[in-house]
This record gives C-alpha cells, structure tokens and sequence, in this order.
C-alpha cells in the first residue's frame, strides 16, 4: 500500500530575505525617533537642573543680599596679587548649601580665600596633610545637578585627553595644561559674564566687580542671562592655528568647584559678545575648532539652555542675532531685544 508523507511548508531563502530587510528599514525609522525621545528626556532634566540652579541663586541673594563672584579670586583694587585673580573656588561653590548640598560645603572649608587651588601657601594652611597634586576633600565630587546628562565630558578632568575633532589634523590625546585640575569633578553650566558692551553681566571675578544684586538688573529680570550650558574644552593652540596644527595640551575643563590659575575663568563663566557666538561656530564632534573659550556650547542640537535672572529657562539657537545675544547678557544696557524665543 502507498503512503503519503505531509511535507510543512518552510521559508525560502527569498522570503527570509526579505523580512530581514523589512525589519533592518523598520530598525532604520525607529533608531531616530528613539534617539530623539532620549535627547528630548535628557535635555528636559538638564533644563530642570538650571531651573534649579536659578532658584538656588535666588535663595543665595536672598540670604546674602547679592550674587556671588564667579571667582573668589585676588582682588587687585585691594593690592592682592594680581596673577591670582583668575584663581579660586567658583560661584557653583557657593551654591551648594541651596542645592542640599551643605556637608558638601563644610567639607572644602570655603572660609572666604582667595588663590586656593593654585596657590600652595593657602591651600597648606586650609588642607594641612593633603599632598600638593592631589584633589582637596570634596573636589572630586560629582553633582548631579551641576552636570547635563548629553554631555560627552568624563565625569572628572584626566590626565589626558583627545579633543573631539582634533584627529582631524593628525591629533591625538594630550595632556593637561594646568595638571593640578586633574582629577576634580566636572561641571556643565558657566556664569553669564560679559557683553559687548563691558563686563555688565550677572557675574564676574572679584576683580572686575564679583556677583551683582538682581536691583541692578535694570533690563528686567525676564531679559537678563544668569547661567547657560557650556560644555566644552579648548587647545593651548590658537584659534586661528587649529585648522592645521594639531593640539599639543588642552585647558579651561568646566569644573563646579572653580578656577586653576591666570587666565582660567574661562572654566566658571561665559561671554555674550560678537567673538563669543552660542556653540563656537562649531559642533561637538568638532570642538577642536571652538573660535574662542569662553562661549555658551551645549550637546543639544544647534543651541543652548540657558536659565535667567527671573527662573526661567530657554533655549537659545546657535543663531540667535548677536546683538540680541549681547543685550541679553548685559544687565543694564537699555537696549530694545529683538526675537530670541
């Protein structure tokens, strides 16, 4: 007697072909969308992280009755040396105790000094038993709230390190230009200082006139920068060189708890002025090429947040008109604003 045999139908090798390339293309329009959500969760906590700290500095001149310097630094106008007014803790020190991090305070032992982290004489007297080098106690904390969660830049400043965009030009990592930063802790938000008009900012070192009172913010609160994203690092070569010259050190890395030494401010505060443009005239996969070292630059695309002296935060597009970009860093200029939001 014949029997028959049932044969199961299978896939071809056609028909697997064909669903895996209808699975790649479903991959390929979903990958940008999820990608877009993350950016979107990630740029909303960095948002709440200056609402955050606009509060905190309203609390601070509540209490103090007016902000804090960017730098606690020499004050030259009392004959305090004058190479070590780029040099001390930064304003985001002051912060802490209204950003519940009060222990955190009381552990670096604050006490009002200027030229701390550079100037060895003080630091011994204030850490005594903390070898020279080494991080003070508390520096290498990480604050959440000082740090925007898109940003690519380690957790604390290293040794040495390859600028984004500097392989470009036959670069590699380099080391650190002010090696006693090494180790402490990285922060992503910068002081606004100044503008095209002089340094009439929310904030400055003490040598240029330190934190002023929010009564002097004479074009309203709601126009006045007090903080924005500034999450880049920048070469000891000069701008005007980088376009062929690979780095040979890096310097001005962000970080909360202040200045390294002359010329440093730039790791505390930023500029709104016409050689200062939000992003640098650049991208983060290029940050090489920064024009300058003292711009707002974020990792979200084609702008930066920015918290202002009424709470509130915005963002800022890269191509914002200069003009209005410098009378919103001016805090007194009377200047009409064009469209900004």
């Amino acid at each position: 007697m014949r029997r028959l045999y049932y044969q199961k139908p299978g896939f071809t090798l056609v028909e697997l072909l064909v669903v895996i390339a209808i699975i790649g293309i479903l991959v390929g329009l979903l990958l940008p969308a999820v990608q877009a959500t993350r950016e979107a969760a990630r740029r909303m906590q960095c948002s709440n992280n200056l609402k955050q700290i606009g509060l905190a500095m309203h609390n601070y001149e509540g209490v103090h009755k007016i902000m804090p310097p960017a730098l606690f630094a020499a004050d030259t106008q009392r004959w305090e040396p004058g190479g070590e007014d780029d040099d001390g803790f930064g304003w985001l020190v002051a912060l802490l105790p209204f950003m519940e991090q009060q222990n955190l305070y009381e552990t670096l032992n604050v006490n009002g000094h200027y030229g701390t982290l550079g100037n060895q004489g003080i630091r011994d007297q204030l850490y005594p038993g903390v070898p020279a080098g080494t991080v003070i106690p508390g520096g290498d904390t990480v604050v959440s709230g000082y740090r925007c969660p898109s940003s690519i830049l380690p957790d604390f400043v290293p040794n040495s390190w390859t600028i984004p965009g500097s392989n470009i030009v036959g670069g590699s990592a380099v080391p650190n230009s002010f090696p006693m930063s090494t180790g402490y802790a990285t922060t992503d938000y910068k002081a606004g200082g100044g503008s095209c008009y002089g340094d009439y900012g929310a904030m400055h070192k003490i040598s240029e006139g330190g934190g002023a009172r929010f009564a002097d913010m004479t074009d309203g609160l709601s126009n006045t920068v007090l903080s924005g994203e500034s999450s880049y690092v920048t070469s000891t070569t000069s701008s005007s060189s980088r376009q062929s010259t690979p780095p040979t050190a890096f310097r001005d890395w962000p970080t909360w708890i202040g200045s390294f030494g002359s010329g440093q401010d730039e790791t505390v505060r930023i500029n709104g002025r016409t050689n200062s443009p939000i992003n640098a005239q650049t991208s983060p996969g290029k940050m090489y090429f920064a024009i300058n070292d003292d711009n707002a630059f974020s990792f979200h695309p084609s702008g930066a947040q920015f918290v202002f002296a009424d709470g509130s935060v915005h963002f800022l597009s890269e191509n914002i008109s200069m003009s209005t970009y410098c009378n919103l860093h001016d805090r007194r200029d009377g200047n009409v604003l064009g469209a900004w939001d």
